[in-house]
């Protein structure tokens, strides 16, 4: 593979300490999309089904932009281990496929993802717009059945309204 076509991949720790973030040179997705369900990844979510295989411990993929979000069911003693793993996973995944959802994939979430989802998208076409003209973000960083976690970013730290929003 030439030096061109090299796909660049990086980890970030996140504040949650259970999740890593990658970032990829590439985009994946249009929109966000996340995925727990190792069954469902099976059939509707190639790359999701292949981080579920190589990691043992995971409990949900976020998959938005240029990001893939992994979220653990506890957190590694060593997330080296598992930024390299993961890491490795989506170039590997990448570099044989670049379908990363199948078609109709939205439409076949259930359950919690469909729920997160959902929710996401609220946060995208009506909240962050007006967010962003503060200069600010909110994203779910993980989920627990019905109970969400964001995080809020850019203008809105340290905002005196970031608690009504």
């Amino acid at each position: 593979m030439s030096e061109e076509k090299k796909i660049h991949i990086t980890a970030e720790p996140q504040a949650i300490p259970s999740n890593c973030l990658f970032r990829v040179d590439r985009s994946l997705h249009v929109g966000s999309l996340y995925v727990s369900n190792k069954e469902w990844a099976q059939t509707w979510s190639p790359l999701a089904a292949a981080l579920f295989d190589a990691l043992e411990d995971l409990k949900g993929v976020r998959v938005s932009g240029t990001e893939v979000l992994i979220s653990m069911a506890s957190v590694p003693r060593d997330w080296r281990e598992v930024a390299r793993t993961g890491g490795s996973t989506i170039r590997d995944f990448l570099d044989q496929s670049s379908e990363v959802f199948k078609p109709g994939a939205i439409e076949a979430l259930e359950g919690h993802d469909l729920m997160r989802n959902k929710a996401q998208v609220i946060i995208d076409d009506t909240l962050n717009p007006g967010l962003a003209s503060h200069g600010g973000w909110v994203e779910i960083q993980a989920s627990d059945n019905k109970d969400l976690f964001i995080s809020m970013g850019g203008g809105c730290q340290g905002c005196g309204s970031a608690a009504m929003t």
